[in-house]
């Protein structure tokens, strides 16, 4: 009789917030997402930093905004916080809530260049908007708001997709089997493109989503046809 296979672990939600009773709300709000999750809270930045050293992490839910000691708002740990991330961590799923999305345009390169899911949804929309990006990030997605897309640069994998996409008309099937990745792998990497390239507001009805990709990137002078 062959041994079973062992129980798999229920995924982790870490919560950075340092308000208790909000993070219990988005506790019980993530358990829509995941009722099996197990739902961890960290009070500050640093105590989420020693909680990702510790255990794996499927998502981690960051409010950038933090109280002083002077009774302000403050974004720097924060940011500090997700630059450490995003260098150590370059696969976890982040959703980042907040009404300043301006903070993180210093961290635009990193962001390009993240391997995980990266959503911003603001403090401000109602609580589906928290719902859609945790899962969206867990899927492994890209979402920003379009303020902060000017700056973000496209990796060598997304030129490469981009280009077998355009240049050879292939089909995402075709592009995994070519460059020996995941169809979800390369999938990702479409819709990473179309974010980057801020065509995924557009109104498919009209016009294919993959043109529109092939004509912003000409537009951009990334691709040559």
């Amino acid at each position: 009789m062959q041994p079973s296979a062992p129980e798999p672990q229920p995924p982790i939600f870490l919560v950075i917030e340092d308000h208790p009773e909000v993070a219990q709300n988005n506790c019980l709000f993530l358990e829509q997402v995941d009722p099996a999750a197990v739902c961890t809270i960290a009070n500050t930045h640093l105590e989420a930093l020693e909680r990702l050293k510790l255990e794996p992490i499927t998502l981690a839910v960051v409010d950038l905004l933090v109280g002083t000691l002077t009774g302000e708002q403050s974004a720097k740990n924060g940011i500090a916080f997700l630059h450490q991330v995003l260098q150590q961590h370059p696969t976890l799923n982040i959703l980042i809530y907040t009404s300043e999305y301006s903070y993180l345009k210093p961290l635009s390169n990193r962001i390009s260049h993240h391997q995980g899911g990266f959503v911003v949804v603001s403090k401000l929309e109602r609580r589906k908007a928290f719902l859609d990006g945790a899962n969206l990030a867990l899927d492994g997605k890209l979402s920003l708001p379009r303020e902060l897309r000017l700056d973000i640069d496209l990796t060598e994998r997304e030129i490469e997709v981009l280009k077998l996409v355009c240049q050879h008309t292939m089909t995402d099937k075709a592009i995994a089997q070519h460059m020996n990745l995941s169809l979800k792998t390369v999938q990702n990497c479409v819709q990473h493109l179309k974010v980057k390239l801020d065509i995924d507001f557009m109104d498919e009805t009209h016009t294919s989503p993959r043109v529109a990709l092939c004509m912003e990137a000409l537009r951009r002078k990334l691709l040559v046809l």
